[in-house]
């Protein structure tokens, strides 16, 4: 339940047409003097966080509910069936889940995002629906795996923030180049932050279970 208070709480925030996580944002740039296009990856974090939050509540909601109506138990354990045979080891889930985040960073397609509310609220819609996939995706995948996923994962978005860190050229119109950078320099640092955490615990894991 709380789960999904939360994530109802994200997608409101973001999905109504006056958005006031933006405004907060937008507050919290210019205040603490933060680049907008790093909190534009916090909100899309946030997104992909409450996609998650939401799917995992929704089956939490079908499985208590199949003990108590056989219509909840036969549409439980078919969607199961379904995930089990189309989603083999959650690669089609977790595939499609990448390439919505990776298209929505492409510079032609933000730039358009930015500028076009109803692209800005579709992209936001793409998220979520990308944070259920994962979850839908990790249901498939053992503990040890689903760290070695966010893992891989991390270390793409670190890839692209050097990038976008070391490019001589503005990728986002939008944005000037040193807000650009800053955005390069938060996504190495996250995946450096994520790595402190999240392979010792992997290692941990990995090597209790061998």
């Amino acid at each position: 339940m709380l789960l999904l208070v939360l994530s109802s709480t994200l997608i409101i925030s973001m999905l109504t047409p006056l958005e006031p996580i933006d405004y907060l944002f937008a507050a919290l740039s210019t205040n603490l003097n933060v680049s907008p296009f790093g909190l534009i990856m916090v909100s899309d974090i946030l997104l992909l966080i409450a996609g998650y939050w939401l799917a995992s509540s929704l089956n939490a909601f079908l499985s208590v509910g199949g003990s108590l109506s056989d219509f909840l138990a036969h549409a439980y354990s078919r969607l199961s069936r379904v995930n089990r045979s189309l989603n083999r080891k959650g690669l089609v889930s977790l595939s499609v889940a990448l390439l919505i985040i990776a298209l929505s960073y492409v510079p032609a397609i933000l730039n358009a995002v930015l500028l076009q509310f109803e692209l800005h609220v579709l992209m936001h819609v793409s998220l979520l629906f990308a944070g259920s996939l994962i979850y839908v995706g990790f249901r498939r995948l053992s503990s040890n795996m689903r760290l070695l996923s966010y893992l891989l994962g991390c270390k793409a978005m670190a890839v692209f923030g050097a990038y976008l860190l070391v490019s001589p050229v503005v990728l986002y119109s939008y944005f000037p180049y040193y807000e650009q950078a800053q955005a390069g320099v938060a996504m190495v640092a996250m995946c450096a932050a994520s790595d402190a955490t999240i392979i010792p615990l992997w290692l941990k894991r990995y090597f209790s279970g061998a």
